[in-house]
């Protein structure tokens, strides 16, 4: 897991070049004039999953095998939560086609929340439960997931 701000003085060099080129593409895109949809960059290898989201009391824990996911909030955030992948989640649905399995519980679940410009990488050994709320209340906000094939790093 990676957590950073896109505007970030991170070491760009240091993360795989798959990421580097998803990263490249949110700091030059204005993602919020984009329609709610999937907008491919390299085809299935990478694509992003522009998203208008309501945040919710609760929800099932996923994780992925074939893509990494890498979160960014340009505007709001969210509550998620994460864990390291150990195998041993009882499985509440698992749909290959679609690349992700959901759990109810999960050990070690810690919970971050994301502010505007954060980004969030999140591989196959990661399980994370995102969309949750911060407060009370429900939040709408964009996100946009940017899924890298496994294959590419």
């Amino acid at each position: 897991m990676i957590l950073s701000k896109l505007n970030g003085k991170d070491d760009l060099a240091v993360y795989p070049a798959a990421i580097r080129r998803a990263l490249e593409w949110l700091k030059t895109t204005d993602v919020l004039a984009l329609q709610a949809g999937t907008v491919h960059i390299e085809g299935d290898d990478i694509y992003v999953l522009v998203q208008d989201l309501t945040t919710k009391a609760d929800a099932k824990a996923e994780v992925h095998r074939k893509y990494i996911d890498l979160m960014y909030w340009p505007q709001a955030g969210e509550r998620i939560g994460v864990a390291p992948y150990t195998g041993r989640e009882a499985v509440v649905e698992d749909n290959p086609e679609k690349d992700k399995t959901l759990f109810d519980q999960v050990e070690e679940e810690r919970f971050f929340v994301t502010e505007p410009g954060d980004f969030l990488v999140l591989f196959p050994w990661d399980v994370h439960r995102p969309g949750l709320r911060i407060g009370d209340e429900p939040v709408s906000f964009r996100k946009c997931v940017v899924k890298i094939a496994m294959k590419l790093v």
